[in-house]
């Protein structure tokens, strides 16, 4: 009933779609003798191919701000797998610029973009290249919501295209330009010119005889089925269909809704005054399961060599919300109206049985992690058990130390003392443990990371 809400605060998320990349180092082609640590695709699927992209005809690895090379050492930038044929006038230009502005702070997506503007200013592209980076740079900058930069790309890529498909282009790409100009124009305003430009297109499609070329213009063809309710100005891809994914304020909603019309505004604020109390206490609860009784289970381990299941059932054991919010609960059900005070009673009945069996079930979750490294622990010796032990308490410390920075597809996670400051005695006990007993991990980076959350807080 109350689930989507509840999910939400344990912030879990999967995604099937994935993509992977991997760290390597190329050769700086500005500063000789240095490498960049740059990023090379390492997995994805054809799912990739029905991402909002599409409209602009532009693809992964192209969608994504890790296929933008950046050499910290020069500050050179550029697409991924274009550090190759900068001839030497390019590079003198690039360096030149490079070093009477050296970039500063280049890690956002939109700092990025604009140096990759201007260093690819200094280079010279073919027109068919030239036109798709303009469409690159064009749905980019629309992740960020730079919808008037957007736009511009998407205009100076409209014209180069009319160009271009009066010369003597392959017909893919004759096929290609038409249905992106039908959107192009549409998006900037042209409705006439985009109906336009979808028959040129439907006509170029009934003159192929090529079976491949015929696919991809049949492709072509049920994509520009989208292209009329392309709105004008704001993001590219068409809004075929609302989210219909129920909304955590909609499932209060909905259970409001269940009560008499009369009493629906005083429940809304009921539940509005109790909602911090329980979050509050659902992130107290998963702190101490996550931190303070994985850290005594750790001192059990040292200590004995051995992990009882007695403590692993005390692990699960989740008591119930009741004592946490009653006392505040029955101080604001005494100011409901006498209208209204059994319905009152009953939402906040409701309420707490829902939570207590949200958070048992979190805390059961949260237990299943531990009950697989004891099953383990049967046939591994004690170092290798509080080894694992260990990489989920770091691993569970850097949730609450931590809070992610999100840019566009690329989330970075930074110390944020606000969120766990609650909980500065729990990270005392903490460091005090793992002086006293140095963590079985090997990532040191990890390990400096969580030294640096506790510096954070002060500890």
């Amino acid at each position: 009933m109350l689930r989507y809400f509840y999910i939400l605060i344990l912030l879990v998320a999967f995604n099937t779609h994935a993509t992977s990349w991997k760290e390597h180092k190329v050769d700086d082609p500005i500063k000789s003798g240095s490498e960049c640590l740059v990023n090379n695709v390492r997995s994805f699927g054809g799912y990739v191919y029905d991402w909002p992209s599409k409209y602009d005809q532009i693809f992964f690895p192209y969608t994504s701000s890790l296929a933008i090379w950046f050499c910290n050492d020069s500050g050179f930038i550029a697409f991924i797998g274009d550090f190759d044929n900068i001839t030497a006038a390019e590079k003198t230009k690039i360096s030149e610029y490079l070093q009477e502005n050296p970039p500063l702070n280049i890690k956002s997506l939109f700092s990025k973009l604009k140096l990759l503007e201007k260093i690819y200013s200094f280079r010279t592209l073919s027109a068919e290249s030239s036109n798709t980076q303009k469409r690159v740079f064009a749905y980019l900058y629309e992740q960020i919501n730079e919808f008037e930069t957007a736009n511009k790309f998407r205009s100076a890529a409209l014209r180069d295209i009319y160009q271009l498909l009066n010369t003597d282009l392959a017909t893919h790409k004759r096929l290609e330009y038409f249905y992106i100009a039908a959107n192009y124009e549409r998006q900037l305003g042209n409705i006439v010119n985009s109906k336009l430009a979808l028959s040129r297109l439907l006509k170029e499609i009934e003159s192929i005889k090529d079976d491949e070329l015929k696919s991809f213009g049949n492709y072509l063809l049920n994509l520009s089925k989208e292209t009329p309710f392309i709105e004008p100005g704001g993001k590219l891809a068409p809004l075929l269909e609302k989210d219909t994914t129920p909304k955590p304020e909609d499932e209060i909603y909905y259970l409001v809704k269940k009560f008499p019309e009369a009493c629906h505004e005083e429940l809304q604020k009921f539940f509005n005054n109790i909602k911090p109390m329980f979050t509050s206490h659902f992130n107290h609860t998963l702190i101490e399961k996550n931190i303070v009784e994985l850290l005594n289970i750790r001192r059990v381990l040292i200590d004995t060599g051995s992990i009882p299941h007695s403590t692993l059932a005390d692990y699960h054991r989740y008591e119930g919300i009741e004592p946490d919010l009653n006392e505040k609960g029955e101080s604001w059900k005494s100011k409901s109206s006498s209208m209204c005070r059994s319905e009152v009673n009953e939402f906040y009945d409701i309420f707490l049985l829902e939570s207590s069996r949200h958070i048992a079930n979190v805390v059961s979750m949260i237990a299943t992690e531990l009950t697989g490294v004891k099953s383990n622990s049967d046939y591994k010796d004690t170092e290798i058990t509080l080894e694992d032990i260990d990489q989920l308490l770091v691993k569970k410390s850097m949730f609450y130390l931590y809070c992610p920075a999100q840019d566009y597809d690329v989330t970075e996670y930074e110390v944020c003392p606000e969120r766990s400051m609650p909980y500065k005695n729990i990270f005392i006990k903490l460091k005090a443990d793992i002086l006293k007993s140095p963590l079985k991990v090997n990532d040191r980076d990890g390990i400096q990371r969580l030294f640096a959350g506790f510096s954070s807080l002060d500890i």
